[in-house]
């Protein structure tokens, strides 16, 4: 595997010709000087080198991530399509089911994620190596060790949660004339290894970080980060999983046989880092209105629309309460990365040279009513006006037919126009568009060309570890504890409570019920946060749930396509996406491959069932 640990090298090297200004840590700075014996003597290039292992941390995030224009595995799953059909494009041979060893570096969704995650390991290595010659304080050369740890932990859990086990290296630093017949460690070595490590750094970390180091790893993320794990490890594809054709096999896909404790184990992780958090100032972001003064109006859930572009959260709500700050681990990127949704994702009539992905309609389908109700269950949903009366994080999430929006020019918002025949923006305009467009983590008033503001890249939200306790608890049976933190999710949300105080939650749901709303409540949260891929996977839903035909939603406006007016009506009707609708999934899909060059490269190596 020679290659693999030059490639390994390479990639570190890269990495430690970068740094970061202290309070943007994801702002990459070339640096010149690559020796270690130097690195470490100056205590500025120490912070650079550890700042420098952040700069990966948000791959799920990333467009390098799988060589590709997609930000997120929203196109991979049913939440939206890519412009691109073609197999040489990583989220299309995702959505296909034609990943295989055999895929190509460009279009390998994972051998960047691979290479980058194990070569950020290898410089969390060398810093923990050096950093005790640095001019370091004691208590800062053990909070520095601390990040570093849970950096790590990190990388790892971005490999376990696409490969399953993977080498597990300590503290080991592989150089260039080292052979790699480190084998594949068990799912459960792993699981083990990054929790213990999250553990034993956890009081070395602080709560929570100041504005100028916001974004740094906290005590907090340690513990959510272990929510997460936890609760992939309880999930039915490793919880007595059992796939493979071999021990070996199965030993790196999961565990053997089902456990309950497992889900107990997940349950206590996230109640202990829910309770951590409400003791520091987190929680969900709650606000209901925009605008301040005498300009105030209502908004339901906009504070789920506002943690996107706010970098922290700061000021009161209407009851002269102080926010909270709902990212447990935010990534922030200023320099470079502030228009990289608005330049790929917004309509053309707001300047975008280019579309590349739209939301589905299979995702909008997803989203209930303002009552909480699925829209065939609720008379207040009007399929001639399918857009009104609907759980407000939609208008939050996706941009449809007459949503304002920052026009290409001037700093007016003009409606964007999607039914067929529109100019521009129209469904017709190209094969692939599907009558939307994405809104969620940009801000109306913000195109590629003007405005701006903070972007927050969503790693670890407290609403995702309230979702993790609820999962767990309708696991373990208290059903209760579920009702209680999925009221909290969805009041967040603006959706009324009703006369029962339910949100719309149906009373006295079975076990599998509320599989099921939990499923569609993380589907309808966590949409474009690259969840809903992984969610349909480790709960072993997505041979029935991603084997579908993906949708657009086709609107006729009556008059003339190029004038729209106040009495103009729209019909609208589901259609096939024409570009690849069909998703397709088989069983060996649950788990990424091996890419071939690494089996060949190391004997030791497991493959993945089915590959």
């Amino acid at each position: 595997m020679k290659n693999s640990i030059k490639a390994l090298i390479f990639f570190t090297i890269v990495l430690q010709a970068y740094s970061c200004k202290k309070q943007d840590i994801l702002d990459a700075k070339p640096n010149t000087d690559l020796n270690l014996e130097t690195t470490f003597a100056d205590s500025t290039r120490t912070s650079d080198f550890l700042f420098g292992i952040y700069s990966d941390i948000a791959l799920d995030f990333s467009i390098e991530r799988h060589y590709s224009i997609s930000v997120s595995l929203a196109d991979a799953a049913d939440e939206s399509n890519h412009r691109l059909g073609g197999l040489n494009q990583p989220n299309t041979v995702l959505a296909l089911g034609a990943l295989s060893p055999a895929n190509g570096q460009g279009n390998h969704p994972y051998q960047n994620t691979w290479q980058k995650s194990y070569s950020n390991i290898r410089a969390v290595n060398i810093f923990l190596a050096n950093v005790d010659s640095s001019p370091f304080s004691e208590s800062l050369k053990r909070s520095s060790k601390a990040e570093a740890r849970f950096l790590r932990a990190w990388y790892y859990h971005l490999l376990v949660k696409g490969f399953g086990g993977v080498p597990l290296l300590g503290d080991r630093i592989l150089e260039a004339t080292d052979v790699f017949d480190t084998p594949r460690s068990s799912y459960d070595d792993c699981v083990k290894y990054m929790v213990s490590e999250l553990e034993a750094i956890e009081k070395e970390l602080v709560p929570s970080q100041n504005s100028q180091n916001y974004g740094r790893i906290t005590s907090v993320a340690a513990k959510a980060l272990k929510s997460r794990i936890l609760l992939y490890a309880a999930s039915p594809l490793t919880n007595g999983g059992n796939i493979g054709n071999s021990p070996e096999q199965r030993a790196v896909a999961g565990y053997e046989s089902y456990s309950e404790q497992r889900w107990r184990e997940a349950a206590d992780a996230a109640k202990d880092a829910l309770d951590v958090a409400d003791a520091h100032g987190y929680g969900l972001h709650v606000r209901h209105t925009i605008g301040s003064g005498s300009s105030i109006k209502a908004a339901p859930g906009y504070g789920f629309a506002e943690i996107y572009t706010r970098r922290r959260a700061i000021g009161t709500d209407a009851d002269g309460k102080p926010l909270k700050e709902e990212f447990l681990l935010p990534g922030m990127r200023v320099t470079g990365g502030n228009k990289r949704l608005e330049s790929r994702f917004l309509p053309q009539s707001t300047g975008t040279s280019r579309t590349e992905s739209a939301p589905s309609h299979n995702l909008v389908k997803a989203f209930g009513t303002i009552n909480g109700k699925p829209t065939a269950e609720d008379p207040a949903y009007d399929p001639a006006k399918p857009y009104q009366n609907r759980d407000p994080r939609l208008h939050y999430t996706v941009i449809f037919n007459g949503t304002l929006w920052r026009a290409s020019s001037g700093s007016s918002q003009k409606p964007v126009y999607t039914y067929n025949g529109a100019p521009t923006d129209g469904i017709n305009n190209s094969a692939w568009f599907t009558g939307y467009y994405w809104r969620k983590m940009m801000d109306s008033t913000v195109n590629s060309n003007s405005g701006s503001f903070q972007r927050v890249w969503p790693l670890i939200r407290y609403a995702e570890v309230l979702m993790n306790y609820a999962e767990a608890k309708n696991e373990t049976g208290d059903i209760a504890a579920t009702y209680e933190a999925l009221k909290r999710i969805r009041e967040r949300a603006g959706i009324r409570a009703g006369s029962n105080g339910m949100y719309g939650l149906e009373p006295g749901m079975s076990k599998e019920k509320m599989r099921e709303v939990i499923l569609n409540e993380r589907q309808v949260e966590f949409a474009f946060e690259s969840h809903r891929y992984y969610d349909v996977r480790r709960t072993k839903t997505a041979i029935e749930n991603q084997n579908v035909l993906m949708t657009a939603m086709k609107i006729t406006k009556s008059g003339a396509a190029d004038v729209v007016k106040s009495t103009d009506t729209y019909q609208y009707s589901e259609e096939p996406i024409a570009t690849n609708g069909q998703h397709v999934f088989y069983e060996r899909n649950y788990w990424f491959p091996i890419r071939q060059t690494e089996m060949d490269t190391n004997p030791s190596f497991v493959q993945n069932p089915g590959y």
